[in-house]
């Protein structure tokens, strides 16, 4: 769907439309592509957003309370109104196609004449003239001088930058790096790089200087080190001095912006990936006494040369260096890899004993996946061993998903009715012994099998525990007036003290549970029980109102 005021009116409503337009004057760091545009709001408060026009419909994310609903807020609005204003955005075809006529009808002299007059007016445009004129000249000294000059200019930010200047800050950098690319994407690597590696060394250096809580200028700088390594590939630098550069970069810079050496390795001849060795044993050496997380971007560097160089034995040991915290799922992936896989089995059976198997922590580089382990020693002939892993994520994380990945895997070997015993035997231990969780991982197992009765007997002896809205919501059918009884200690909670956000939710509670009052037969009980609300807290008019729309 093109972006239009039309098509934004239609997706927020009249309404939403006229408060967006009224936001125009808030939005911060705009960046716009062919069919998405990036933006804060700086008002009372800051909000993300993310205006999307590539699909049938205008999408899009906001970090705002009315965004959270399901609705097209004002936010949205304002943000595509602005980048309509920027006047890099199609949005009337009609007039595309008149101004291109326009262009055709020109004889060469009058192009010639534009062309020029643009350049007096925008510095952009000139940039992109001299660009072109290396290709005649043979000389890029003047053109690498202007971009970079460019860059440091758009970069100039001094002193310390709060929140809200860093979408300033984010914004400047964007539309450098936008230029850039264009230059570097038309085969002017080499005229870009040195601007490109300004600006990327002068990015981190300002994030050390900066409250960049939304990551704004962490984006800009991870694409200035992405757009640097491309220039790199496709550019000329001297191998040597790029290895020399690359090391102290990264020795500075410890986790962000995210290079690493197969960014670079293709622009080295072996001499330059001998200096390249030879700085990182040197950092090696110097860091030699430090923590493991002083020493997080050296040992990244010797891990990548391992790789490189196809050292599983080295890489392996470098996994393993720190103790007390193998990378268990690094080296079984690079075992496996290599064709050891008996030594991927005893590594398997070391992070089971070390208990670092888990289901959330499964591509992770410290643990390793139950389905996956339970999977290997399927194959191994080793039954007892792979459910054993899979029971154990169980009781780690009792859940329906590990429930059903352990019967799921248990009825391929003829066990299901066994673990499903087991499972529900460990879920009453927990009901009994858990005061926080009480019955809550039985009463969804009994949901999850579709017993109803069961899963309400196990509420009844054990209580539901963080269950409750399941069960409310399943059970409401078999038992309606418990089913609404179980919101009363959310209810509660939320009425404890005033506030005005939570009203609607309560409001619409209190409707759900009168309908469940009125279906098992006792309205007259629900009535009472309004009327004491209506009483206890007849004082917050806010919450009154909220009943009254609610008819309560």
């Amino acid at each position: 769907m093109p972006l239009s005021e039309t098509t934004l009116r239609k997706a927020a409503g009249d309404l939403i439309y006229a408060r967006g337009e009224d936001y125009v004057r808030y939005v911060r760091g705009l960046r716009t592509t062919a069919s998405k545009a990036y933006a804060s709001i700086q008002a009372k408060k800051v909000y993300t957003v993310e205006l999307d026009w590539s699909g049938p419909s205008l999408i899009g994310s906001c970090t705002c309370p009315h965004h959270a609903d399901g609705n097209f807020c004002k936010h949205l609005v304002a943000t595509g109104l602005a980048a309509i204003d920027t006047g890099r955005i199609l949005v009337d075809e009609t007039a595309s196609s008149t101004v291109e006529a326009a262009v055709q009808a020109m004889d060469v002299g009058e192009l010639r004449e534009l062309v020029m007059t643009l350049a007096q007016r925008d510095d952009g445009v000139r940039r992109m003239l001299e660009v072109r004129a290396t290709a005649v000249s043979g000389d890029d000294s003047q053109a690498k001088a202007e971009l970079e000059a460019h860059a440091r200019n758009a970069l100039a930010f001094r002193g310390f930058v709060d929140y809200r200047r860093s979408f300033e800050v984010a914004e400047a950098a964007s539309h450098l790096l936008d230029e850039l690319e264009i230059h570097l994407n038309s085969g002017s690597a080499e005229l870009v790089r040195p601007a490109l590696l300004y600006a990327v060394t002068r990015l981190r250096k300002m994030i050390e200087n900066v409250d960049d809580s939304s990551g704004s200028i962490g984006d800009q700088c991870q694409r200035a080190a992405d757009l640097y390594a491309r220039a790199c590939l496709l550019g000329r630098p001297d191998p040597a001095e790029l290895a020399t550069w690359l090391v102290k970069f990264r020795a500075n810079s410890p986790g962000w912006p995210h290079v690493v050496l197969a960014d670079f390795v293709d622009c080295f001849d072996e001499q330059a990936l001998g200096t390249y060795r030879r700085e990182v044993a040197a950092l090696d050496r110097k860091l030699a006494d430090r923590d493991h997380w002083q020493r997080f971007e050296v040992d990244a560097m010797l891990l990548e040369l391992a790789d490189h160089d196809g050292d599983i034995d080295r890489a392996v040991e470098l996994l393993a260096q720190r103790e007390e915290h193998p990378q268990y799922g690094a080296i079984v992936d690079r075992l496996r890899g290599a064709g050891r896989a008996e030594e991927a089995v005893a590594w398997i059976d070391r992070a089971v004993a070390q208990g670092r198997i888990n289901s959330h922590g499964g591509g992770n580089a410290y643990w390793l996946s139950p389905d996956d382990v339970a999977a290997t020693y399927r194959d191994l002939g080793r039954i007892d061993d792979a459910l054993g892993v899979l029971r154990a994520d169980f009781v780690r994380s009792p859940s329906i998903s590990t429930y059903r990945v352990l019967l799921d895997f248990a009825s391929g070997i003829g066990r299901t009715e066994t673990e499903r015993l087991w499972a529900f035997d460990h879920a009453r231990q927990l009901a009994a012994s858990d005061r926080f969780a009480f019955g809550a991982v039985l009463v969804q197992l009994c949901l999850s099998e579709g017993d109803i009765d069961a899963a309400w007997q196990a509420a009844d002896q054990y209580g539901p525990g963080w269950a409750w809205r399941e069960l409310a919501d399943r059970g409401a059918e078999a038992r309606p007036v418990e089913a609404a009884d179980l919101y009363r200690p959310q209810l509660e909670k939320d009425l404890r003290f005033p506030n005005t956000k939570l009203y609607p939710g309560i409001a619409a509670t209190l409707a759900t549970m009168a309908g469940l009052y009125e279906r098992g037969g006792r309205s007259a009980d629900f009535a009472s029980f309004m009327a004491q609300i209506r009483h206890d807290y007849g004082r917050r008019s806010s919450l009154m109102k909220a009943l009254d729309a609610k008819r309560l």
